[in-house]
């Protein structure tokens, strides 16, 4: 979806503010509700709890807190956005889209009301589906069927939001344009976002129905991962519909229908609390180089790295990086120049690995403080691909499975 516009750091912060910045997250909670009592016409603290509530995915009580922050004012846009991103979770079009009007977003007001009538999401097959990657490395790729068509290609990345088309491709298979806007992608970079909607994706035995898609050039992306026909990107919108496993020993993605219980863990698994911030920031601890822990965006999508991060993260680590741009990437909103570094160590939890390589440079600056909280980091493909990575959004939490098992 879109970042928040104000959930940032104001240059005279509350104290909840100031503790949610040190991801001091219980201490900034209790210090918000006695900012709530103590100023009824200021939102912001209200705002701060509905939001917190929202990346714990406790979404009644993102509800009512973010619905008392409009009360005391109607014109707060943030929290019209992430009410409708409360109600988007819930597969409620209905209620987000009057919500993402008000936060300025017409485009996707229009996207989810084309869904009158409809069910989003509705999912049809059996309970658990095991998706082969046609190749794992630089990172994982799967095939799909979009509205019963032939099988095309799609990254798998939790980088992603919606899933994703590229923009020749749904114009192939004459998709609606409810309109757009420019969206943010690694390293900051901008690029155009047209909001659309598909009849049906099918994975395998399973289908799902009325799914809306996000439209972006991810011609240049494809080709330099060796993928030129790639149609679309998997994201974390559509994983959160499930029970899923990134399996990348097995060479597969594992769906499961909410409500079932994740197989038994092999020995060595870590499980680690899980938020969700927005519609697709997936945050869990990590240490770098056994530091203090470090809040950070687990993002499968950066290939050919582990981690990359702010500047601030490297020079609190004191670790050194190369004035120069030693190479150029790709990103949704195009080239990014690429800075590497070593990193000694990188755990989440008790899964550690050591050797691994950071870049510098994919990192979108605004996203260190965008959530109020502060995100120190991102942990990707390089870290990722020794494990089992299954992301249980019932329980809010991280299993590594070690590749081994």
């Amino acid at each position: 979806m879109k970042l928040p516009l104000d959930i940032r750091l104001r240059p005279t912060p509350s104290e909840g503010e100031k503790l949610l910045r040190a991801n001091r997250i219980r201490e900034a909670e209790e210090t918000f509700v006695a900012e709530a009592a103590a100023q009824p016409r200021n939102p912001r603290p209200s705002l701060a709890l509905g939001h917190i509530a929202l990346m714990r995915d406790r979404l009644e009580s993102a509800e009512a807190l973010l619905a008392d922050a409009i009360a005391r004012d109607p014109r707060c846009r943030d929290a019209h956005e992430l009410l409708a991103e409360t109600h988007y979770r819930r597969n409620d079009f209905a209620s987000a889209a009057p919500h993402e009007e008000a936060a300025g977003y017409g485009a996707m007001a229009a996207k989810l009301r084309s869904f009158d009538g409809r069910r989003p999401y509705d999912i049809q097959g059996p309970g658990e589906v095991r998706l082969p990657f046609v190749r794992t490395d630089p990172l994982p790729i799967l095939t799909a069927r979009v509205n019963g068509g032939p099988e095309v290609r799609f990254l798998l990345d939790t980088g992603g939001g919606e899933v994703i088309l590229d923009r020749a491709y749904a114009s192939s298979i004459g998709l609606p344009d409810f309109g757009g806007r420019r969206g943010a992608f690694a390293a900051g970079k901008k690029a155009a976002v047209g909001q659309s909607a598909i009849d049906s994706l099918t994975l395998g035995e399973l289908t799902v129905s009325d799914v809306p898609v996000t439209v972006v050039d991810i011609a240049p992306l494809g080709a330099s991962i060796g993928e030129p026909a790639l149609a679309g990107i998997i994201g974390t919108v559509l994983l959160y519909r499930f029970l899923a496993t990134i399996d990348y020993s097995g060479g597969a993605l594992v769906l499961r229908r909410k409500g079932s219980s994740a197989p038994k863990a092999a020995p060595g698994a870590v499980e680690l609390p899980l938020l969700l911030a927005d519609d697709h920031y997936m945050l869990a601890e990590a240490s770098l180089n056994d530091g203090p822990p470090l809040l950070c965006f687990v993002d499968t999508g950066l290939a050919g790295g582990a981690f990359t991060c702010p500047e601030s993260t490297l020079k609190a680590a004191h670790i050194a990086v190369s004035g120069k741009p030693q190479a150029t990437g790709l990103g949704g909103g195009g080239r990014i120049s690429l800075r590497f570094f070593d990193v000694g160590s990188l755990a989440m939890g008790a899964a550690r690995r050591e050797n691994l390589r950071g870049v510098l440079g994919p990192f979108p600056p605004a996203l260190e403080h965008e959530y109020g909280v502060r995100i120190g980091g991102l942990v990707s493909h390089g870290y990722l691909c020794a494990y089992a990575a299954t992301f249980d959004f019932e329980r809010m939490v991280l299993r590594l499975e070690p590749a081994a098992a």
